[in-house]
């Protein structure tokens, strides 16, 4: 079986138990072209036995969101990184979240995930499949501090930052945007 059908039923199959656990969610499809540098990564990563990456859209009891700027990097995301090999999509993305914010989470569902299929920029490789994994989250403990070397900035947000690392979060409702826009 080649790389490309083999990362294809892994994340079809990795779909199909996300499914089971939290109902129905949105599923995005994605395709990347990656410098030959780049796929070799994520083939390695594959092959080193992940699937991709998960981060958690965390929001407090007063209806904001938690969000992270990366250093070097004007746009806001969700916590999240790769998936370390064995590790649940779940355990992935509370650790990043936990990594990146100093906040613990809970979560509660699927938000969206995103099917990428990976393309090397010379046609002669062939495609791999990953998945990205997007949870709700519901803030549990901790005090927000950026992690060193890595984010910028940590930041609770009653209403949504202008400048979105990607645009599938502007789409995400955030319960506090009718307070007063106050930030921590």
């Amino acid at each position: 079986m080649t790389v490309t059908e083999r990362s294809r039923e892994a994340v079809a199959d990795a779909l199909d138990r996300l499914d089971a656990a939290y109902g129905d969610f949105e599923l995005v499809e994605k395709t990347w072209h990656h410098s030959p540098d780049a796929y070799k990564g994520v083939r390695e990563r594959f092959e080193a036995g992940t699937l991709g990456g998960a981060g958690v859209w965390t929001t407090d009891e007063r209806g904001r969101v938690l969000l992270v700027r990366h250093e070097g990097d004007d746009a806001w995301s969700d916590p999240g990184g790769k998936q370390e090999p064995g590790e649940r999509f779940e355990e992935t993305a509370r650790r990043e979240t936990r990594e990146e914010t100093g906040i613990e989470v809970e979560l509660s569902g699927v938000r969206q995930a995103h099917r990428v299929t990976i393309r090397p920029n010379e046609s002669d490789r062939p495609p791999v499949h990953r998945l990205i994994v997007l949870f709700d989250g519901e803030y549990v403990s901790g005090e927000t501090r950026p992690r060193e070397g890595e984010i910028a900035e940590v930041r609770w947000w009653a209403e949504c930052p202008a400048e979105l690392l990607y645009p599938e979060l502007a789409e995400f409702p955030i319960p506090g945007e009718s307070d007063s826009g106050e930030q921590r």
